[in-house]
Formats: structure tokens, sequence, C-alpha cells
């Protein structure tokens, strides 16, 4: 089974994640862990490279980088992909394709928004949605914008810069269109949490949908 976390920096999405590992460790369910930054894949030391100065994987070298960037994400995805496609028990991914296109949208505009950013945009989209793994459920986990700023500030002791913290907001928007494509389009079954609940009471939230949808690793 396939479970899919997503939520932008500072959502309470890790949180989440942890206290369901903890409780499925307690409970001696095997689960395999997967995110996204962390996963060992042959391109993880150049993601960590690419994420060390800002919480917005850009390289800044004085050239166009986006498109490198956005397809090393892409190919860190499949590589995971491929990996655990036919893996049969429950995975749990922090973030996936979703938070991949969210966070790369706008970085790709701002580099090509003179020659046609969505003929590149849509190019990757393409790419990275090819031979999609079945998703069996959709978390998303939000607060407001304002919150995710703070949060990152907290969790990295930095203070994000005006141009982060209006990426903040693009980003949240970004993201949530493609839960809502996710959602109505791929018919892939979601719920929506609240990152300032009680982690343990969206644990529940989930365990009671997983069950609805006839799972039972959880």
């Amino acid at each position: 089974m396939n479970l899919v976390l997503e939520g932008i920096n500072g959502s309470g999405k890790t949180t989440i994640i942890n206290e369901m590992r903890k409780d499925l460790d307690d409970r001696s369910i095997n689960y395999t862990y997967v995110s996204d930054l962390k996963y060992d894949t042959p391109l993880k030391p150049v993601l960590e490279m690419m994420v060390k100065d800002s919480v917005f994987a850009e390289l800044k070298k004085g050239f166009k980088t986006s498109i490198f960037e956005s397809l090393v994400f892409a190919a860190n995805h499949h590589y995971i992909q491929e990996q655990l496609r036919n893996e049969k028990g429950l995975v749990i991914y922090d973030r996936d394709y979703i938070s991949i296109l969210g966070y790369q949208k706008d970085i790709i505009k701002n580099e090509y928004i003179d020659v046609n950013w969505e003929k590149f945009y849509e190019a990757f989209r393409e790419v990275v949605l090819f031979q999609l793994k079945k998703t069996d459920l959709l978390v998303y986990v939000s607060v407001p914008t304002e919150e995710n700023i703070r949060r990152t500030e907290l969790r990295d002791n930095r203070v994000c810069t005006k141009e982060e913290k209006e990426m903040f907001e693009k980003l949240k928007n970004n993201v949530e269109a493609e839960v809502h494509i996710a959602e109505k389009e791929l018919l892939i079954p979601t719920i929506y949490l609240d990152g300032r609940s009680n982690p343990k009471e969206n644990i529940e939230v989930i365990k009671e949908k997983v069950k609805s949808l006839g799972g039972k690793y959880v």
C-alpha cells in the first residue's frame, strides 16, 4: 500500500509521519519509509548540495539551472519509484511527485518567463508523471502560510529572505493545485489534515481512512 503525505515546509507533515512510524514500530508492523531527500539513491549527494543554502533548490551559478535541477528531482523520483514499484507492504512517502511539481513550477517560471515557461514546465510535468505508480491514499497536511514560514525559520535557525517568503505562498498554491488534480482527475483517495492539530488525532484520521479503503497494514 502506497501512502503519500504531502505538505510544504513547516506544515507538520513530518511530525505526523514520525508519530505514525513510532506507532507502527510499537506494534511491530513492517513498513518502508521514503523521504525525498534522505532515501538512498545515486543522486542523494547532489540533492543535499542543492538544498544546503536555501529552502528552495536553487544552485545560483550565474546561469539558468532550473531545468537541470528539476530533472535531477525527476530522476531521483523515478529511481525510488522503480525500486519500490512492486513492493507489497506498506510504503510511507514523505513527499512525492506533487512536491516536485509544486516546488519547481515557479523556479522554472522565474527563469524562463520570457521564453514560454509553460512549455518548459509542461514537458517537465510529463516526465514526472510518466508511468506513475499507484497511490492508494494521499494525505495533504497544511497550516496558514505565516505558520509555515515561522516553523521553517525555527527548524533551520535562520531567517527566510523576502524572496523565500514570497515563494512560500506560490508554493502552497502550486502544491494544492496538484493535490486537487490528484483527487479530482487522477481519482486518488485524498484526505486533508490541519498540521496544527494533535498528531495522534491526525494519525487516527489516517487509520480510519485506510480501513475504509480496505487497507490492512495500519
